[in-house]
């Protein structure tokens, strides 16, 4: 049986393949104008991306057309799931918190250098020419728009820093897929941990499941799929009264306006259906300490305000989630401990209980690929200008922090994870000071800031997604990693023709978040370069208790079955963008999980599921027309999220 679904997915993948590809260049022109242009509708931004569920949808429904009409359905399972895998595995990269961002870096320093800032003479020479656009006249009409990026000879400042930035990014997803086929069969097969994130794309390619049966799913979906189209009309005719799910008037701090307790900050009530569909698949004790550490957060305020304490970076949100992060990549490292050892066993010839003849590549050649690639690393870099020694630390504290980031996916599942203050720069610089990186150091580290700035978008979490997809199906990981290394080299060519394009016809100054991006990135580096710092030994400190301290919750959770606190659900608390936004939701979730389970049990919480999947699915469809209707029409509609 198993060779079986090997033979028919190794015949029909290549018509997937070359179906998801097709499908990029609309993807990323979709990406284009709503997240960069009108910053409206982040098709992306989601741990479960939107654009990918809606063309699965899509897809579905087509088949069911076919299989009527030609009594035979176009794409099998394994195919549908391929082009799903394909188009999110590289919208990761190619979307808004990665290549949108690279966008905003890439012509800024010399469009806003003034006499005032005194870029030119702080730091501009160090700018690689093959990284950035010097041309002032490039530059200019870049953010002004009303040009033509081909017609006008633009493109041609635009090659070097494409084929750049191309070779870059495809090196580190190809790292990002070797570190994924080391940690496969641990995470996948021995220790099989939850991936909720995926729950929904396998129920809805599952012919057996009953899940496009099911009433209680299209319940959810009507009742999402009605206050998005409502809402929707509602924004086009205002006299249609709307519902009220994202208002900002429901916000409990309106209620604790004097001192201490305005320290809070805001807390707002939102009811965004498919954040409370997607938070009902997190396993319930994570759910509870995700919402915990948010008014933990909360509760750090307060303490601080009441006591009077002005302290720099207090309560070092940043510094708390940075040592929580390493510390739930060692812990799965360390669970993984013999798993590891195996694999080093593999890799320099000696017998080894592992067999892998069925992963994406060899252990030995993964590792070896690894390696190599951090060789390349070191040498590309090198000739930016970058300390050799710095390479390894720079993209090392990059994959641990990858690391950490798929391990939360893989367990929790959160809707969202902007987790922000969390990269290597921040690290780095707190631990050595700015004078011992040196200026071109420091450079480098603003033009690398876009891919570690939120880590809302992360490529390796979908790549892990993507093999425990091919487990769950039978599909082969090895002509599927291959299929998302080609998706990620085509999707980032065609970014690197469509962003140029789009942004070239309305011009860069209506793109907020590519402007933030460009602003943050090179106003860091002229502070770091104006004001050195010295190591910071208390933020240092506070990573390090912080490591600690989730290193402790994790022998706790293996000592406890029942202990209710997750480094993961610390991490998302305290530091993460978006918690404010989705922080009821799972208290909401958490608690109506709790009493189904607790009266119901397992049974009871089986048959209310699909009316949650249900709740996402159909947020995601009508959110998704609204958002190609405004492609159309060229006007922005109503979103579902933003």
């Amino acid at each position: 049986m198993k060779e079986a679904s090997r033979v028919q997915t190794a015949r029909i993948s290549i018509k997937s393949i070359l179906f998801g590809l097709l499908l990029m260049p609309l993807c990323v022109y979709l990406v284009a104008l709503e997240e960069m242009i009108w910053h409206s509708l982040h098709w992306s931004s989601m741990s479960l991306p939107q654009i990918s569920v809606f063309f699965l949808f899509v897809l579905i429904v087509v088949n069911k057309i076919a299989s009527r009409i030609l009594c035979k359905e176009l794409f099998s399972r394994s195919e549908l799931l391929m082009i799903y895998v394909i188009i999110s595995t590289t919208l990761a990269f190619t979307a808004h918190d990665n290549m949108v961002c690279l966008m905003g870096v890439l012509p800024h320093a010399t469009f806003f250098a003034t006499a005032e800032n005194d870029w030119i003479n702080l730091f501009y020479q160090y700018l690689p020419d093959w990284l950035v656009i010097r041309d002032d006249k490039t530059a200019y009409y870049f953010y002004k728009g009303e040009s033509a990026f081909w017609s006008t000879g633009f493109y041609r400042f635009w090659i070097k820093p494409a084929i750049a930035w191309s070779f870059l990014i495809s090196l580190l997803f190809f790292m990002l897929l070797c570190i994924s086929t080391i940690l496969r069969k641990q995470w996948i097969e021995s220790e099989r941990l939850a991936y909720p994130i995926i729950q929904i794309p396998l129920e809805m390619t599952d012919s057996t499941s009953g899940f496009f049966q099911n009433r209680v799913m299209w319940i959810g979906f009507s009742v999402a799929g009605a206050i998005s189209l409502i809402n929707g009309l509602s924004f086009i005719y205002p006299n249609i009264p709307r519902f009220p799910i994202k208002e900002a008037n429901y916000d409990l701090s309106n209620y604790f306006t004097h001192a201490p307790w305005n320290s809070l900050g805001t807390m707002p009530l939102r009811f965004y259906p498919f954040l409370i569909g997607l938070s009902f698949l997190i396993p319930l004790d994570l759910t509870f300490s995700t919402w915990f550490f948010y008014l933990f957060r909360k509760l750090e305020r307060l303490i601080g305000a009441t006591m009077g304490w002005n302290i720099p970076k207090y309560p070092f949100f940043g510094e708390q989630a940075t040592g929580a992060m390493i510390g739930l990549c060692l812990t799965a490292i360390y669970l993984g401990r013999w798993h590891l050892v195996e694999v080093f066993r593999k890799v320099i010839g000696l017998d080894s209980t592992l067999d892998d003849k069925d992963e994406p590549m060899g252990y030995r050649t993964a590792v070896l690929s690894f390696l190599g690639g951090m060789v390349v690393l070191m040498i590309f870099c090198g000739h930016l200008g970058m300390s050799q020694w710095l390479v390894p630390l720079f993209f090392g504290l990059y994959f641990v922090i990858a690391i950490a980031m798929t391990r939360m996916r893989a367990e929790v599942g959160p809707p969202l994870h902007a987790i922000v203050l969390v990269n290597p720069q921040i690290i780095l610089v707190t631990g050595l000071g700015t004078r011992k990186l040196g200026t071109a150091n420091l450079t480098m580290f603003s033009l690398f800031y876009w891919f570690n700035r939120l880590n809302r978008s992360h490529p390796m979490p979908h790549q892990l997604e993507a093999f425990k997809i091919a487990e769950r199906t039978g599909a082969n990981t090895s002509r599927l990693f291959w299929a998302m290394m080609l998706a990620l080299v085509v999707g980032v060519l065609l970014t690197f023709w469509i962003f140029p394009y789009t942004l070239y016809r309305y011009g860069a100054t209506t793109a907020g978040e590519l402007l933030g991006a460009g602003s943050q990135a090179y106003s860091s580096l002229s502070g770091w370069l104006q004001h050195p710092n010295p190591p910071d030994y208390v933020s240092s400190s506070v990573i390090g208790v912080s490591f600690l301290f989730s290193i402790g919750m994790m022998w706790m959770r293996m000592r406890f079955l029942r202990f209710p606190f997750h480094p993961a659900g610390y991490v998302l608390g305290v530091s993460s963008g978006t918690i404010d936004v989705y922080w009821f939701a799972l208290f909401v979730c958490w608690l109506a999980k709790l009493l189904i389970l607790r009266h119901g049990g397992v049974r009871s919480y089986r048959k209310v599921l699909p009316f949650f999947m249900g709740l996402v699915l159909g947020d995601f469809v009508v959110g998704c027309y609204w958002g190609l209707l405004s492609i159309v029409i060229g006007v922005p509609l109503y979103t579902t999220w933003f």
